[in-house]
C-alpha cells in the first residue's frame, strides 16, 4: 500500500496521516471496484463532516475533519488519538472535483501538494488513492486505497486539540518525504505476498514486484537480496536515500512451514533509527523468525 505519512515532530510527539495510493499498489491484491459500485452523482459526494481512518489490521489511526460549506474546498484537520499528552492535529487545505473520472482531490500541507482521486462508495465508504507529495495524480483506485469511514457530520474541532498550521510543516517536509521510501516498502511487500500466492515463490526481478512503482527518484532507490535459511526463503528489500537527511527503510518477508507442510508468508518492517544512506544489514534470526537489523527499528508493515 501506498503509506503517505504527513507527519510533524516536536517535542518528542508526533502525528501521523496515512492514505495508501494506487499508484504504488496497483493491481497487487485485488482489482478496482467496478463502475457499477461507485457513485458517480456529484450530490453524493459529501466529504463535509468526521472520518476515521484506520491501519492495514483494522486498527484505528485517527480522525480526518473536512471543513466546508460546498464540499468542493476548505480545510482538513488530520488528527491522532495515539500521543501521549493530548490531540494534536494537523491543519491543511483541500480541494475537490466530483466532476472528472476519477473525482479528483488535492491536499495541500505546508509547502507540499498531495493529488489524488477519490470515490464515496454505496456503502458511503470513502476511499482515496493519493500519490506521492509533488508527483502525478494516479489513475485509479488500485487495489486498497485509504478507507475512510464517516462517523459524524461534525465540521467542529474539539478545545482539547491543538492545531498546527501548514506553515509550522515546512521545516518538516523531510519528514513528510520519507514516507515515499515507507510506502513503496510497503507496497513491494504486498506484491511479494501476491507473488507467493499465486506461484508458490518469490520475485527477484525489480520489474515484477514494482507493479506500477517508481522505484528511483530524487528520494530514495530500492534493492532486494534473497537469502535461504534451510528449506524456507527470506527477501529482504531495501529503500535507501539518495539525499542527505533521510531515514532508510527495509522490509523482510519469509516464509515458514505450517503443520500441514504448506508454506506462508510472513513480513516485517524495519526503520533506521538515525539518517542514513547506506543500506541495511541482514536481518537477524530471532525464533521462527526475524528482527529488525541493528540500528534499526519495528514499524508497523
Amino acid at each position: 500500500m501506498f503509506n503517505i505519512f504527513f507527519k510533524r515532530a516536536f517535542a518528542h510527539q508526533s502525528i501521523a496521516f496515512v492514505f495508501f495510493t494506487s499508484g504504488l499498489v496497483s493491481g497487487l491484491l485485488v482489482s478496482c471496484n467496478p463502475p457499477s459500485d461507485r457513485v458517480r452523482d456529484a450530490s453524493t459526494q459529501k466529504l463535509a463532516g468526521t472520518w476515521e481512518f484506520k491501519n492495514s489490521d483494522g486498527g484505528k489511526i485517527g480522525t480526518a475533519i473536512f471543513e466546508t460549506q460546498n464540499d468542493i474546498d476548505g480545510n482538513v484537520y488530520i488528527f491522532s488519538n495515539d500521543l501521549s499528552s493530548g490531540k494534536i492535529a494537523i491543519a491543511g487545505k483541500f480541494k475537490a472535483n466530483p466532476h472528472t473520472n476519477p473525482q479528483q482531490l488535492d491536499f495541500v500541507f505546508g509547502d507540499l501538494t498531495t493529488q489524488t482521486i477519490y470515490e464515496v462508495d454505496r456503502n458511503g465508504l470513502l476511499k482515496i488513492a493519493n500519490a506521492v507529495p509533488d508527483r502525478v495524480r494516479p489513475d485509479d483506485l488500485g487495489w486498497q486505497p485509504q478507507q475512510l469511514t464517516k462517523i459524524s457530520d461534525r465540521m467542529t474541532i474539539d478545545s482539547d486539540i491543538k492545531i498546527l498550521k501548514s506553515a509550522d510543516l515546512a521545516s518538516s517536509t523531510a519528514a513528510i518525504r520519507e514516507n515515499e521510501g515507507k510506502a513503496s516498502i510497503r507496497a513491494i511487500l504486498r506484491s511479494q505476498q501476491q507473488i507467493f500466492q499465486e506461484k508458490g515463490q518469490f520475485s527477484t526481478d525489480i520489474n515484477q514486484i514494482k507493479s506500477g512503482l517508481q522505484l528511483s527518484s530524487d528520494l530514495y532507490t530500492y534493492k532486494v537480496n534473497l537469502f535461504t535459511e534451510g528449506s524456507e526463503l527470506m527477501l529482504q528489500h531495501s529503500a535507501i536515500p539518495v539525499k542527505d537527511g533521510l531515514k532508510a527503510y527495509t522490509g523482510i518477508i519469509y516464509t515458514i512451514s505450517g503443520e500441514n507442510g504448506q508454506k506462508a508468508t510472513r513480513l516485517i518492517m524495519c526503520e533506521s533509527n538515525l539518517t542514513t544512506k547506506a543500506i541495511a544489514s541482514k536481518p537477524q534470526n530471532q525464533d521462527e523468525g526475524y528482527r529488525c537489523p541493528d540500528n534499526y527499528t519495528f514499524i508497523d508493515p
